[in-house]
């Protein structure tokens, strides 16, 4: 064993040995439900052996490693074993027979599989047998999708009460799978469809919509690794302001029909004065960095967005137009607080899923959709607002002659786009090709599927892409504004736009510093216990009763950290990093090192609640 990296490694080979030694001694004696837990716990070992390598750089593919072999004869055993439903003659096989279902899973679960980490779907389970007999192999986590209605009420209790996710259509498959919180390396399906045709295409589907989610949820979070400390510290600041805005949910929009949402694609300036003859006949939506374009032409915009949280140098230094107030900024909360002083008519917040446990204190809704550009942002946004007309402008996703954004658009934000990675073909608006970036290239695929869902579920959305030099959007319809223009008669509608707010805000000022004070108590408590684990990690000698000491010590640890979701926000990076979601992985090497770094952020937090 001197060849082995590190002594986690040998203990896996050990408890590998010892269960395959188990199997080869007594497989002709033990009962199927015997050999059942053994050989799911080879299963899972080998998951955690594979990690392992991962970690140690020593095996870049999630495949068994090259150099653990096990003996002939128990890998053929195993093999026919797990093979048993092709077989065995069951009376009646169907998913409402354990056993069949049992023996199921025996052939679908690959040799390697994390019971804590990997996913498995099940597709229009007919009861909760096989719910059951998949929970009872330690499956932790399991996604429902039931796409025809109803749903077998069995289904939906055994799910409520053993907190399952169930989807109700693809669309909504692929959102969860991009909101989820673990490495879900594998994730395999299993459909109940008896019709061989219906189960082939739902296999189709499923397969499409983790994948797409699964990019998304690197999307996300490459974003929240990057930003989840700004974002932490950020709402922390913003949120004694938060109780002077109006929230989104309180937003209402009525009199107009229209939504026009402006980018600041180089071909902005194409519609400029199109724009500016509809302006009160149309609700214009734009990004806080196409405010100068529009200024300079004259145009009000009503809503004006600003999500990337960016820095303190750049928002202090932000100086918008003050001849030309903004009407209504919309905020998100955890965006840096300069941002918050910009003078607006009205300033509105929102807040993601992210933080729930802000919306929990508080009682507000979070941001209704999830969105990786302020573009798509404000798609989402005039759907949730009703429009049922939207029209794209200036939404280029792509460069053109070198240029990413229109004149003007970089005045009041930086621009961080490089010309250099705009190098992939796509089509354009008139059918020639454009060159765009990855990211840009993800944002169309997106702005597609959005697109295929909302027709799906029968939405009656008109969505125009009018970006003229742009890159083509499948499932957009494409015309000039012109043509959207007289397609919609705008010019001929008496239009009287009102925005208006219900109700009260639900963050007052005392609440606000209600939260804030908690916040500073639990991370003043966090840090004094990370301190204690790492002086207890730290004593030479490791006896029982100190490892006992050490757990019950992690526990109360466990129990503060989960009556917040800043710090875990704060240290997003480092928890990707750990549970595989980021695109590299580490192991924890000791109790020290992870809790020098818990002390340190919740140290950072407190100090921030207390300012």
């Amino acid at each position: 064993m001197n060849h082995l990296p590190n002594l986690k490694i040998e203990k896996l080979y050990k408890e590998l040995e010892d269960i395959e030694s188990a199997i080869a001694d007594n497989c002709n004696a033990m009962t199927d439900t015997n050999i059942r837990a053994l050989v799911d716990k080879r299963r899972h070992l080998l998951a955690l052996l594979t990690r392992e390598f991962i970690a140690q750089k020593q095996n870049t593919k999630n495949l068994l490693p090259s150099f653990y072999k096990s003996a002939p004869e128990i890998e053929s055993f195993i093999k026919t074993w797990c093979s048993q439903v092709k077989t065995l003659k069951i009376q009646n096989p169907s998913f409402t027979c354990s056993e069949f279902c049992n023996l199921l899973l025996d052939h679908t679960l690959p040799e390697i599989w994390n019971f804590d980490e990997d996913l498995i779907i099940i597709d229009q389970p007919p009861t909760a047998t096989v719910l059951e007999a998949i929970h009872q192999r330690n499956q932790k986590h399991i996604i429902i999708l039931g796409r025809k209605s109803p749903i077998p009420q069995d289904v939906i209790a055994y799910a409520m009460l053993n907190e399952i996710k169930l989807c109700v259509s693809f669309a909504h498959l692929q959102q969860t799978i991009s909101l989820l919180q673990i490495s879900a390396q594998q994730v395999i399906s299993i459909s109940c469809e008896m019709d061989p045709e219906i189960n082939f295409n739902a296999k189709a589907a499923i397969e499409d919509a983790v994948t797409a989610g699964k990019r998304i949820r690197s999307q996300n979070t490459i974003t929240s690794s990057k930003f989840g400390k700004h974002w932490a510290i950020n709402l922390l600041k913003n949120t004694p302001e938060l109780s002077k805005l109006k929230n989104l949910h309180q937003l209402e929009i009525s009199g107009v029909d229209d939504a026009i949402i402006v980018g600041a694609g180089p071909s902005l300036n194409k519609n400029i004065d199109q724009l500016k003859e509809i302006q009160s006949s149309v609700f214009i939506v734009t990004a806080l960095r196409s405010l100068p374009v529009l200024d300079a032409a004259g145009i009000e915009a009503d809503l004006v967005i600003q999500l990337d949280a960016e820095n303190d140098e750049v928002a202090q230094k932000l100086t918008p137009n003050l001849s030309r107030p903004i009407k209504n900024l919309l905020l998100e909360a955890h965006i840096n607080n300069g941002f918050f002083a910009i003078p607006a008519q009205n300033r509105i917040w929102s807040l993601p899923k992210q933080f729930p446990e802000f919306h929990k204190k508080f009682g507000t809704l979070p941001t209704p959709f999830s969105a990786s550009s302020v573009s798509m942002y404000g798609l989402y946004l005039c759907q949730f607002l009703n429009f049922k007309n939207i029209c794209l402008i200036g939404q280029d996703l792509a460069a053109s002659s070198n240029r990413v954004y229109a004149d003007g658009a970089t005045n009041l934000l930086p621009s961080h786009a490089n010309t250099a990675m705009f190098n992939i073909e796509v089509p354009g608006f008139f059918g020639n090709t454009v060159l765009t970036a990855d990211h840009y290239l993800f944002q169309i695929e997106r702005f597609s599927q959005i697109a295929r869902n909302w027709a799906s579920q029968q939405l009656n959305m008109n969505l125009v892409n009018a970006t003229e030099g742009g890159a083509y959007i499948p499932e957009f319809d494409h015309i000039t504004l012109d043509a959207f223009i007289g397609q919609r008669q705008i010019r001929d509608k008496n239009t009287i736009k009102s925005i208006n707010f219900s109700a009260d805000n639900f963050v007052t000022s005392s609440g606000a510093g209600s939260y804030l004070t908690d916040i500073c108590d639990t991370m003043t408590k966090i840090s004094k216990l990370a301190e204690t684990i790492i002086k207890l990690d730290k004593q030479p000698e490791k006896t029982r009763g100190l490892d006992k000491k050490i757990k019950k010590t992690i526990e109360r640890f466990q129990c503060l950290n989960n009556s917040t979701d800043l710090l875990q926000m704060a240290m997003q990076e480092r928890i990707a990093k750990i549970i595989g979601t980021s695109n590299s992985v580490e192991t924890v090497g000791t109790y020290t090192q992870f809790f020098e770094q818990i002390r340190e952020t919740a140290l950072i937090l407190r100090d921030v609640a207390k300012h």
